[in-house]
């Protein structure tokens, strides 16, 4: 899955790569806030980014636990890493928009797909889950999401490897005489290989 990273599952690798974090052991929020100029701030408030006079803050609602002021860290430094302007003054969908891109970041961020595939997960899926809540240090909930995603993400890479193969191993002239016919077996072969090698 390597070769398969996405654009974010890239980016984020290349952060922690910066920043010298190669295993969910070296993860210090603290640490990377400073390596990243970042000041942090614990409050009795909601968690946000502010930009001021040039210096970002992250601020983190100290009542919560490690757990979800680290998950809150992930999603607001999406905001100091890859939104600009006034978040409060953009329109209610560009909003939404980062929104949505900064919850993605936070669960890429925080449980990083790079390490997941230097794990070996245990089998049973409540081990999973175990394991990775207490390794990446996120709430339950917070894993089994990540989880889901990373499963789903492992099966979408296995249909395109196996459809990418079929493909290339077509008859001559297999398009001009049964197009549908022949991609139809082409992808039930796929989706019996993905049940296979998940």
């Amino acid at each position: 899955m390597g070769d398969y990273l996405s654009h974010l599952e890239e980016y984020v690798k290349n952060l922690y790569s910066r920043l010298g974090i190669t295993s969910p052991h070296h993860i210090d929020m603290l640490k990377i806030a400073n390596d990243l100029d970042i000041w942090v701030h614990f409050e009795e408030m909601g968690s946000m980014m502010v930009k001021y006079d040039g210096m970002y803050s992250i601020i983190l609602n100290q009542k919560k636990s490690q757990e979800e002021q680290w998950e809150d860290f992930g999603h607001e430094l999406c905001h100091v890493l890859k939104h600009a302007g006034n978040h409060f003054q953009m329109n209610k969908l560009f909003r939404e928009l980062q929104e949505f891109q900064a919850n993605q970041f936070m669960y890429h961020f925080c449980v990083p797909t790079f390490m997941l595939l230097q794990m070996e997960l245990p089998q049973w899926r409540s081990q999973a889950l175990a394991t990775i809540a207490t390794v990446f240090r996120v709430t339950k909930d917070f894993a089994e999401k990540r989880l889901e995603m990373f499963e789903r993400r492992k099966a979408g890479i296995q249909f395109q490897k196996r459809l990418a193969y079929l493909l290339s191993h077509k008859r001559p002239n297999a398009y001009e005489e049964g197009d549908q016919q022949h991609l139809q077996v082409a992808e039930e072969k796929a989706l019996y290989q993905i049940g296979k090698y998940s």
